[in-house]
């Protein structure tokens, strides 16, 4: 797992015309950086696996050679992207749109040990110039974009940008075509745009404009140094050929630029009107790559276009000259995204959901301070249950804020009055205070679904925060609610030894339980289930047998009877998500004498269970703790008895359970992992459907180092885990 406090990154300039490669620490890019032409694509071909895999094989040479060997990698990307990683245009760099491409998760395949962060290479730029507080950064290269910053506003609005992480691509809006050109042509735009401002003021436009113009001005052409250079052939020349011609003080090169640069001038005026800005540097290979004549056409379109009054007003020739400014030098892209990067470490995300909101959204939070009498944990994996989705739908009252209460973390801060715990240590939470049973994490606490989670140290000091070992695998977020399993059927005699059980409900629960009571040296376990699916699927992954297995059905008791040879069960679970009460009430026929009947899930404060002979019984008191012995019409008896959450202690022997080649295997349950960026769509799909991607799911595991909105289906094996066990 990546450490927090991790001061060098690789950083990764991904531009239409060259790929730069650097390592930066402390606000530095080390000497050697990387550099290598961005590939060009073939006729109908494509270029973005080839770009793709030649940052790869550089991002790992380099970080071979890096002393610390940085995990920590940031992509600044030419390319309109939002904040997920996920391409929404990049036309200007692979010259092909790739819309809905995920870069991140891409390179995060690519680079497995990397934590992968990716930003629209403009908007990184920018933090590089945070200290001028409140500017917009021009970029004018191969494309041509604005973002404005603010170092005043909370960490994730310094830049105006939409909720999606998008905003000031500029350059392909339509403007006005100058007057020179008329009847000289249309200028375009690789994105396929005409008259866009790209049209105009990129590097290869502005190339491009040349011909136009040379049809609009023969005999200034004629005279010019580039007709010259070009042999009468404008398509022949290049950026290179612009600028070397324009330094010259050559009169056709210095009108070209004017007539490129004025719809930009005419942009920046109103950007600075609308919102205030006094300010804008300019990057760009091409701006700054032509230099001094560039920066004179812009500010003469800017003079000329200057309007009295307004926010104009007063305005005095050197506060137009302020106004724009280049920037530095050509890294940019690599230092922003290494002061982005290093701003990024004091801030976490988190899975919100809004009170009283079917929702959830990811939010970034500024990083907790850590007091002495807490300690700070990364969480690498979080379940999502049914509790969750419960919450999620407004089936219970409860809003913790940030949802979830499975989770593996890793200890990174301890305050100096805690004891209990240890950075590096890998540990589960068990939710349930022990002695406040109205106190659970995720449930009236914010829960676990969040990158970084502070803790009081009497939580570690309770036995709340269980060691578990360091390989940290995924899977072990299922250790919480199978310490609810073990403490479940330890209230059922003998723990299932020799008996015959019915679990009903196909759920996480409902499998653990199956597990645990195969373990435990029951006689025959049968699973009963609403749907099929999900029965299919425990079935393929070794969970359960066929045979075994039963629908929930008017007839559930008949089958329960017909497969232990008239017998009855021993032991009921009844584990399902709701209508608990009205299953039960179908079950009694199935019951042998003396048999326990547990109420573990399905059950609504409130819910009574009709007994046989009338009686109605409270089924929250059972749940909490009350045995009740039920007498059925034919002479035999039936105890109900429930029970709630699980101890520190049963959470450890849920560990123990697990231990060594020969434990319990929980990976076969774990269907899907996700990444914190997906987990929003993820849990609406679950709420609605119980599926993800139109599969049908067991538990899902949201990995929260994963990048990009990924998705995966996953088969029980190979699943993540922090570190290749020693």
């Amino acid at each position: 797992m990546t450490s927090l406090t991790d001061a060098a990154s690789i950083c990764v300039d991904m531009g239409g015309t060259t790929t730069r490669i650097g390592v930066c620490v402390g606000g530095r890019l080390l000497p050697g950086p990387v550099r290598f032409a961005t590939p060009k694509p073939p006729p109908g071909g494509s270029i973005r696996a080839e770009h793709l895999d030649r940052i790869a094989d550089a991002v790992a040479r380099v970080r071979s050679e890096t002393p610390g060997r940085a995990r920590e990698v940031g992509l600044a990307v030419g390319a309109t992207v939002d904040a997920t990683g996920r391409i929404r245009n990049a036309s200007m760099l692979w010259h092909e749109p790739s819309e809905g491409f995920d870069l991140a998760a891409a390179m995060a395949a690519r680079l497995p040990w990397a934590s992968i962060t990716v930003a629209n290479d403009i908007a990184a730029a920018a933090w590089r110039y945070r200290s001028l507080g409140r500017f917009g950064l021009v970029t004018v290269s191969t494309g041509v974009a604005v973002k404005v910053f603010d170092d005043a506003l909370p960490f994730d609005r310094k830049l105006l940008l939409d909720a999606d992480g998008l905003g000031g691509e500029v350059g392909h809006v339509r403007v006005d075509p100058p007057a020179e050109l008329d009847g000289a042509g249309t200028p375009w735009c690789e994105c396929g745009n005409t008259s866009d401002l790209c049209s105009y003021v990129s590097g290869p436009a502005t190339v491009r404009l040349v011909a136009l113009l040379a049809t609009a001005w023969p005999r200034r052409w004629r005279d010019s140094k580039l007709h010259v250079l070009a042999e009468g052939v404008p398509e022949r020349l290049t950026s290179r050929d612009l600028a070397q011609v324009a330094s010259t003080a050559d009169e056709f090169a210095a009108a070209v630029l004017r007539v490129s640069t004025r719809p930009l001038a005419a942009q920046l005026l109103h950007m600075s009107a609308l919102l205030g800005l006094r300010r804008f540097v300019v990057m760009g290979g091409f701006a700054n790559g032509v230099g001094a004549p560039w920066y004179a056409a812009l500010r003469a379109n800017l003079g000329e276009l200057l309007p009295q009054g307004g926010w104009f007003t007063g305005w005095t020739a050197d506060d137009l000259d302020a106004l724009v400014r280049p920037s530095c030098d050509g890294d940019g892209s690599l230092l922003g995204m290494a002061e982005f990067l290093a701003a990024r470490r004091g801030q976490y995300r988190e899975l919100h959901k809004p009170v009283g909101e079917p929702t959830a959204t990811v939010r970034l939070r500024p990083r907790p301070r850590c007091g002495r009498e807490q300690f700070l944990a990364r969480v690498a994996y979080a379940g999502i249950c049914g509790t969750d989705l419960q919450m999620l739908r407004g089936e219970r009252g409860c809003e913790p804020g940030v949802l979830g209460h499975e989770c593996v973390a890793q200890v990174v801060e301890v305050g100096a009055a805690v004891h209990a715990v240890a950075p590096g240590h890998v540990i589960g939470v068990n939710p349930n205070h022990p002695h406040d049973d109205h106190d659970k994490i995720g449930h009236n606490q914010p829960g676990v679904l969040r990158e970084i989670a502070i803790w009081d140290g009497a939580l570690a000091e309770r036995g709340q925060a269980v060691r578990l070992p360091d390989e940290g695998r995924a899977e072990w977020v299922l250790l919480e609610p199978l310490a609810c399993a073990v403490r479940s059927l330890r209230l059922a005699r003998d723990s299932g030894r020799g008996r015959r059980v019915l679990v009903v409900g196909g759920g996480i629960s409902g499998l653990l339980h199956v597990l645990l009571a195969r373990r435990w040296g029951a006689e025959r376990v049968l699973l009963a289930n609403r749907g099929g699916d999900r029965l299919r699927l425990a079935v393929a992954r070794g969970v359960v047998s066929d045979q075994d297995c039963l629908p929930i059905s008017a007839g559930l008791a008949a089958a329960v009877l017909d497969a232990t040879g008239g017998a009855g069960v021993d032991a009921v679970v009844v584990c399902v998500s709701g209508a608990g009460p009205d299953i039960l009430a179908d079950l009694w026929p199935a019951l042998a004498d003396g048999a326990t009947v547990h109420l573990f899930g399905g059950f609504l404060p409130g819910d009574t269970v009709r007994v046989p002979g009338g009686d109605a019984v409270q089924t929250h008191p059972i749940r909490c703790g009350e045995r009740r012995t039920v007498r059925l019409p034919d002479g035999r008896a039936g105890i109900l008895l429930g029970s709630r959450g699980a101890s520190a202690d049963e959470y450890r022997e849920a560990l123990d359970l697990c231990a060594g080649p020969h434990g319990l295997r929980l990976g076969p349950l774990v269907s899907h992992v996700v990444s914190l960026d997906a987990a929003p769509a993820v849990l609406d799909d679950l709420a609605a459907t119980g599926r993800v991607n139109g599969d049908p799911a067991l538990r899902v595991v949201v990995d929260l180092t994963l990048p990009g909105r990924l998705v995966r289906a996953v088969d029980g094996t190979a699943l993540p885990q922090l570190r290749a066990p020693s």
